[in-house]
């Protein structure tokens, strides 16, 4: 067989072993749905960005992007460390909750984990990243139902994409995402986006058992 002609046992030979990847290069994060006890009360530890960085002022978990050669856990504690200052060795992993896949290539995996109070509220958060820590209990969630709203994800493409080159052009039915949104207030905070997306999935998991 000449090196570029292919034949069914040529194809098989190719694709019988191979380990399937995403099309579409995705990105890894990892976040820290970190809690503690405070007043004999388990709390979620959240915190607000500060104004300086990508999303400010968002209620968010710690977490950020998967550095080659990590596990997805470490990345979450390095995460932990640089933004909220506490030490890795003094959280206890717990476990994981469901991961989401977003519409921006990415697969984002949460971690739960374990601090002490005493170990919180010694923390130093960087304050380049973080403007505030704060803590809910986590029976306010298991309690309060979210505020859902629908939020449309549709195609548009620059001045340049070749319309013409598809049939029925700018009219052409590209597909349209719509995502439920869920909202949370607590004490003037704003829980939304995927922050209150993992919330209600460990809770949902809570209340399974």
């Amino acid at each position: 067989m000449s090196e570029n002609k292919l034949d069914i046992q040529a194809i098989s030979h190719i694709f019988k072993d191979h380990k399937a990847e995403p099309i579409f290069k995705l990105r890894r994060f990892a976040v820290l749905a970190l809690i503690t006890e405070k007043n004999g009360e388990l709390c979620f530890v959240l915190n607000k960005r500060a104004m300086g960085v990508r999303q400010p002022g968002d209620i968010c978990f710690p977490g950020g992007h998967h550095e080659c050669g990590e596990k997805l856990e470490q990345t979450a504690l390095r995460e932990t460390e640089e933004e909220l200052g506490i030490p890795q060795s003094e959280i206890s992993i717990l476990g994981k909750s469901d991961y989401m896949l977003t519409i921006y290539g990415g697969v984002i995996q949460p971690f739960l984990g374990y601090v002490c109070y005493d170990v919180l509220r010694c923390s130093c958060p960087n304050p380049e990243e973080v403007a505030q820590i704060f803590t809910v209990p986590v029976s306010y969630f298991m309690e309060t139902p979210p505020e859902i709203h629908d939020m449309v994800w549709k195609a548009a493409g620059p001045d340049t994409f070749p319309y013409h080159r598809i049939e029925g052009g700018k009219d052409y039915p590209f597909a349209k995402s719509r995502i439920p949104e869920l909202f949370y207030e607590y004490k003037g905070h704003t829980i939304w986006g995927f922050t209150a997306q993992v919330i209600q999935n460990i809770v949902d998991l809570l209340k399974q058992e």
